[in-house]
């Protein structure tokens, strides 16, 4: 399939819908409310003071205006914005087994944003690699989240490498309210971890952490076959020795730390497993953590 071809991408859009559909109606739908909702509140309107009420609430602007006491009341947001920054620099084109850790990206960010769609929630887009791609701010609606899905699928970067601090940084100006930042990555450059801090704060911040099995796999054989996930011709790969393995998973695994202390959450998917599958530890685990709160 030719992904420039504009009849191509929308085929591949619908087939991703269809082939998402079910996951979102029948596994995804109660967990992403809980999980991802009644997390922030927005501001509704300011009441007279009453001695119930936590002095820290007072409106002072108001309360000096009218000469008597206001305090500001908030409801829980009833709209939630997601937005997904999504890594596709060289190595997530990379492949050794049916799927490239870019299409199993895809089927991670298609099924979270048709979850939000039956949500009325806002979607948006950030595509980068050593740079901010492209960027498009977070909408409402069937249509909006559709043209997310087109660009994803078809856009082609001009950078080959990952710096996650220009998009962190631009993340931090453009995002005025609180969002869930899904960012979509394999995780093997070093994170800024001042600016993912600021990130962590400010917004409920999730890596997705993308793997192809050799990179989890120490044991393979010497020769592994590779797929190029966009001619799709096999070569082979050497996968090097299971020290080198183990010192990349290593390097990734101590930065995925730093950023979960910072406050971040995190999703593991391996490039060709059950997305759904993947989703569902995540969520099951978060609620747990919710509970025992």
């Amino acid at each position: 399939m030719n992904k420039s071809d504009p009849l191509s991408i929308l085929n591949e859009v619908r087939r991703l819908e269809i082939v998402t559909r079910g996951s979102v109606d029948t596994l995804l739908k109660g967990f992403y409310k809980s999980t991802f909702r009644g997390r922030g509140l927005e501001f509704h309107q300011v009441r007279e003071y009453t001695p119930e009420d936590d002095f820290r609430t007072i409106d002072w602007n108001v309360t000096a205006r009218l000469n008597a006491p206001f305090v500001k009341t908030f409801v829980e947001e009833r709209e939630l914005q997601l937005v997904l920054a999504v890594d596709l620099s060289a190595s997530l084109w990379y492949g050794t087994g049916p799927l490239s850790k870019r299409e199993t990206a895809l089927r991670l960010c298609a099924i979270l944003a048709f979850a939000a769609v039956q949500h009325q929630d806002r979607v948006g887009l950030m595509v980068f690699t050593d740079r901010v791609e492209y960027y498009i701010p977070p909408k409402r609606g069937k249509a909006a989240t559709m043209r997310v899905l087109r660009e994803l699928i078809k856009f082609k970067p001009v950078g080959k490498r990952t710096n996650y601090k220009p998009p962190f940084q631009m993340l931090s100006r453009i995002l005025k309210r609180r969002s869930v930042l899904i960012l979509v990555s394999d995780f093997t450059e070093p994170i800024p971890m001042e600016a993912a801090s600021v990130l962590a704060q400010r917004h409920d911040l999730v890596a997705a952490v993308i793997k192809d099995p050799l990179e989890v796999n120490f044991n393979l054989p010497a020769r592994v076959a590779v797929r190029d996930p966009e001619s799709g011709k096999v070569g082979f790969l050497s996968p090097g020795s299971a020290a080198a393995s183990r010192k990349a998973h290593e390097f990734r695994e101590n930065q995925l730390w730093g950023l979960t202390v910072k406050g971040a959450d995190r999703i593991d998917v391996e490039a060709g497993e059950n997305v759904v599958t993947a989703l569902m530890r995540f969520f099951k685990k978060r609620i747990e953590r919710m509970g025992r709160r």
